[in-house]
């Protein structure tokens, strides 16, 4: 199997740079890290202890700053020490950010219980052994890393090709919902997307200009996601006497079933415009009343509406 992908292996031209690093992804690098560095000023000068989703973002962007800082620099066959040890920590930082970015959309659009072969935990364990036993076993037999790299890939494709269909069929279920909601659907997708793509680039090489931009732009989708969310809660303020969000501590899930309660909506008509399961919005439900010192819907419409 080795000598079979060795020959037919697409081998890409070959780019040469003034610097390791190509301009577009140096430029994605300023983006990413302009956009760390306001993160960390809203975060530290908030009047409010930081919520899960603000740190859980932050996070998520510095896992995206280290994949192209060292995708970028790296393989380098002028730093000391064995190649593949670079190969190790390249892919390592990018399956961990893929995996992370993966819970993060978990958490977004409260897939609670997703399919066994897609948990984060079974994930990490999929393709942590692959890597070690299609990657770095076979390239200290082969001594080959090209062949070694196309080897582990394989499974990678046909993961992440599975997961994009699973993602779509998850969070599409219903299709009767808010301009809000469908906007971050199609924003999650399309992340995911940009992710999926990922192992396909770099199975037929090293395409800097390409394959991290493309990857990159899972972030900034996960980014007009957050704009989006927050503008939505903004345009929605008018119809609270208070920002309610603020005061009480709400995550940005329950700010948006706040909103939608003092609209009077059902929890079955929230539930179909958040693609949630009936039984999630009462548990949100049941947690903003408690955060706001409310014995029940009504009291709390009845308290917060203008």
């Amino acid at each position: 199997m080795f000598l079979l992908i060795q020959k037919y292996k697409y081998t890409p031209p070959q780019y040469e740079y003034i610097s390791s690093m190509h301009w577009i992804v140096l430029f994605t690098c300023i983006l990413i890290g302009f956009t760390i560095i306001f993160q960390v000023f809203y975060i530290c000068y908030s009047n409010q202890k930081p919520s899960k989703e603000k740190l859980r973002y932050l996070y998520l962007a510095i896992l995206f700053l280290l994949y192209n800082v060292f995708n970028g620099l790296l393989p380098n066959t002028s730093l000391p020490g064995p190649l593949i040890l670079q190969y190790v920590i390249t892919y390592g930082i990018s399956i961990f950010m893929c995996i992370y970015l993966i819970w993060y959309l978990y958490n977004e659009f409260n897939i609670i219980t997703p399919n066994y072969f897609f948990q984060v935990k079974n994930l990490t364990v999929i393709l942590s052994v692959s890597f070690l036993l299609l990657f770095i076993v076979p390239y200290f037999f082969s001594y080959s890393l090209n062949s070694s790299r196309s080897l582990f890939l394989i499974l990678p494709i046909l993961l992440s090709s599975i997961f994009f269909i699973y993602f779509l069929k998850v969070i599409t279920k219903e299709v009767k919902r808010q301009r809000y909601f469908k906007i971050q659907t199609y924003l999650g997708l399309c992340s995911i997307l940009s992710i999926v793509l990922l192992p396909l680039l770099t199975f037929f090489g090293d395409f800097q200009p390409i394959t991290q931009p493309v990857v990159s732009a899972a972030f900034f989708l996960v980014t007009t996601m957050e704009i989006n969310s927050y503008l939505y809660r903004l345009k929605n303020t008018h119809t609270l006497k208070l920002n309610v969000g603020r005061q009480y501590n709400f995550t940005n899930r329950e700010n948006e079933i706040a909103l939608q309660i003092i609209k009077k909506n059902s929890y079955k008509q929230i539930a179909q415009n958040m693609f949630i399961a009936y039984g999630t919005v009462r548990k949100h439900a049941s947690n903003i009343y408690i955060k706001s010192n409310c014995a029940s819907r009504k009291d709390f419409i009845k308290k917060f509406k203008k």
